[in-house]
């Protein structure tokens, strides 16, 4: 279940999709004034526009002082002491969702000292941008292992070059029909998860021995 305030945000921010959630970015230096119809750092502005939509209504929340670590806000609920997790996605609706969910590696370690972070909220975002128009066209709160899935290489969907892995990639959640399905709970999603850490340490470690092999050669 997502936390009260992820919860209280994200009906809130349906309401206003559902009747129209539409803007623009706009760029000025000096007497020139242009719109922006390229979708690179759509996200970070999405997300600077949540932040002030935050404040008009009153959702108490902090941020990390590195702005690019995790999570992207704290939300203290009012009722009591306790803090939840809110991380930020975007996604072109018209391109599917490819944004990084998280760095594979930094992800396996932090679990081990920081085990409640598999508990954050993810809000996300899926827009449209045409001349100079963005149009929010659905959004939705989920839990990591409801965005997550399995590959054809390995147990969870993972951003992959040169046979090295960098980032956790998303499912197709919203999809009628994907070819792999979101994991359902969030053990599926944690066996996933160390599986391919074990499969991936394994072959780093096969391919260094072959290295070496070869260098003794």
């Amino acid at each position: 279940m997502p936390s009260d305030t992820a919860k209280k945000m994200y009906e809130a921010l349906l309401v206003e999709v559902n009747n129209g959630l539409v803007g623009k970015i706009t760029f000025k230096m000096n007497t020139i004034e242009f719109e922006i119809n390229s979708k690179d750092g759509i996200g970070g502005h999405i997300q600077e526009w949540l932040e002030k939509w935050m404040i008009e209504n009153e959702i108490i929340y902090s941020s990390p002082s590195n702005s690019q670590s995790f999570p992207d806000f704290l939300l203290h609920n009012s009722h009591n002491s306790s803090v939840s997790l809110l991380e930020i996605k975007c996604f072109d609706m018209n391109a599917g969702a490819n944004f990084d969910i998280a760095n594979f590696q930094s992800y396996c370690q932090s679990l081990a000292t920081n085990p409640e972070r598999i508990y954050s909220d993810y809000l996300i975002f899926g827009y449209i941008l045409n001349e100079g128009k963005l149009v929010i066209q659905n959004i939705w709160l989920k839990k990591i292992w409801e965005i997550c899935c399995a590959s054809e290489r390995f147990p969870l969907k993972t951003q992959v070059k040169r046979d090295v892995i960098y980032n956790i990639r998303p499912a197709s959640w919203y999809a009628a029909n994907p070819t792999y399905s979101s994991f359902k709970t969030k053990e599926e999603f944690v066996k996933a998860l160390y599986e391919t850490e074990e499969m991936y340490l394994k072959r780093v470690s096969e391919n260094k021995g072959v290295y070496l092999v070869n260098k003794l050669l």
